[in-house]
């Protein structure tokens, strides 16, 4: 008797973009079956299907979510395929394919492992974008406002938007630092560039002054006697700290005082000590020496 051949599911490769995953539901009904994995780059021994972005197709799949499941299950994918969680596309494609069996139905199975799971990440992300909102700090550098954030998901699709409506007229980067993209917007046109790596310009004058209000503003509005640093730490959490002008301003005022403090310091003699410096000593050491002579006739007496 010949055994039935066992059936591998394959690990489905797509280009990492939203239309792709989108693809990859179309290969899902098309093949009839469930990928064992949906990444990027697979070099395992597995079978695995490579699946190529094709507009048409993402179109139709997006339309046929809509007309099933509601724009909201469209919005709940997009949002936990943004999360970069890992594992996160095989949930979302279960969690489309599920849909399209129970419609709208679909957002009351938080028991199903899939939803919760899309739901979950969906969370994680939007939160992570409210928290962007907050702490986003721009700076002027040359007529350009550029900011730079490390978030932990993707959200920049999901703070463009924003920006765009409430500076329609300015010319503004955010930089992504974390995944290499950033967010350009000219002249009513926005695009997402890849970039390796980038450093806002070196505040002008201008800029530095506003920088120092910005500070004072905010250690003015603190209640010294209420401090509460964990406090802080929580609704503030650190890791947005290096990209927000009011804890950076600390280290760019220190650097400018100790280049004050270097261009205005006395000459040195040729041995590389300062003269006042080495007048101040050896009085110090005089003055010590007479009070020990003056304890020590004390004590004979």
């Amino acid at each position: 008797m010949v055994e039935k051949e066992q059936f591998v599911s394959p690990v489905y490769v797509y280009d990492g973009s939203f239309d792709g995953l989108l693809c990859c539901l179309f290969a899902v009904f098309e093949y009839r079956e469930m990928p064992a994995e949906v990444v990027v780059r697979y070099d395992g021994f597995l079978p695995h299907r490579i699946i190529v972005s094709q507009d048409e197709r993402a179109a139709r799949v997006r339309k046929g979510i809509l007309r099933t499941m509601g724009n909201e299950a469209l919005k709940a994918g997009e949002r936990a395929y943004l999360s970069e969680r890992e594992g996160i596309e095989k949930q979302v494609l279960a969690y489309w394919k599920l849909g399209f069996s129970v419609g709208k139905e679909l957002y009351r199975r938080l028991f199903e492992e899939c939803v919760s799971a899309v739901a979950g990440a969906a969370k994680f992300t939007m939160n992570e974008r409210h928290r962007i909102l907050q702490f986003l700090r721009f700076s002027d550098g040359g007529g350009v406002l550029t900011s730079v954030i490390s978030p932990k998901a993707n959200i920049l699709p999901l703070i463009a938007g924003h920006f765009i409506d409430r500076f329609p007229r300015e010319r503004f980067l955010i930089y992504d630092s974390a995944r290499g993209v950033a967010l350009v917007y000219a002249d009513g046109n926005s695009a997402f560039v890849p970039l390796e790596e980038y450093s806002q310009p070196a505040p002008d004058e201008t800029e530095q002054k506003y920088r120092d209000l910005f500070k004072m503003f905010y250690d003015t509005i603190e209640i010294k006697e209420r401090h509460n640093e964990r406090c802080r730490m929580n609704h503030m959490p650190k890791r947005f700290w290096k990209n927000m002008t009011e804890f950076t301003w600390d280290g760019e005022k220190k650097a400018r005082n100790r280049a004050a403090a270097v261009s205005s310091a006395p000459q040195s003699d040729d041995c590389g000590y300062k003269a006042e410096e080495t007048g101040n000593v050896a009085q110090t050491a005089k003055d010590a020496a007479v009070a020990r002579i003056a304890v020590a006739r004390n004590r004979e007496k």
